[in-house]
């Protein structure tokens, strides 16, 4: 009877330690899964997206670690394009003799990232999201499309030189910049890169939190 006895013991015992290594293979198997493939296969599905729309891979990191390097054949980014016009008037005189200069201008501002700047993307596993802090948005271009030379009048003895010319035309191009910077065009262009950003998080099925500019820099 106590021979019988045993043996229910240990066969419950066997049972017992089958049942917990399942559990605890089960377990790992299931803390892999979570901690280490879904947010591997979201890296890389977040960085082939953002390389898909924007044409160069950012760093994407899980936690603290590099899963893949930012590679970018293009230098630049620009995410907004707008048209400018502007005025610049000019006179100067000596002697009682004045030159003046007025130029008016269109100009093609371009404004976006310079991706020698880092850009990266970190997978946040618990809750499962992603990060992305992003460099300041920069003006990367202004154009000039036209320019008129409205007045070009030199004075007697006070005569309009080259240079002065020269001097006029930059002076049109800052104030294209400056203009541009003032209608809120480098908001945009971070608004529009998140804009997309959230689209690709949304075809992966995950949500995209955007750190404060200060972070990205």
């Amino acid at each position: 009877m106590s021979t019988q006895r045993s043996r229910i013991v240990s066969l419950t015992a066997l049972i017992v330690a089958i049942v917990v290594g399942i559990f605890l293979v089960s377990a790992a198997i299931s803390f892999y899964i979570i901690t280490v493939k879904v947010p591997t296969d979201l890296a890389h599905e977040i960085a082939a997206g953002v390389k898909q729309v924007f044409n160069f891979t950012p760093r994407t990191m899980i936690r603290e670690n590099v899963v893949i390097e930012q590679q970018t054949p293009i230098t630049e980014l620009a995410t907004v394009s707008r048209s400018v016009y502007v005025d610049y008037s000019w006179k100067h005189t000596w002697v009682g003799s004045t030159k003046e200069l007025q130029l008016t201008g269109a100009f093609t501002v371009k404004a976006g990232f310079d991706l020698q700047d880092e850009f990266v993307l970190t997978v946040i596993p618990k809750p499962l999201h992603v990060t992305a802090a992003l460099p300041p948005p920069k003006v990367l271009s202004v154009q000039m499309d036209t320019f008129l030379v409205v007045r070009d009048e030199s004075g007697w003895w006070n005569k309009i030189s080259g240079q002065d010319r020269q001097n006029a035309v930059n002076e049109l191009r800052k104030k294209a910049r400056a203009k541009a910077e003032s209608s809120g065009i480098l908001e945009d262009a971070r608004a529009n890169v998140e804009a997309s950003l959230r689209k690709i998080a949304e075809w992966s099925k995950t949500t995209m939190e955007f750190l404060p500019p200060a972070a990205g820099r």
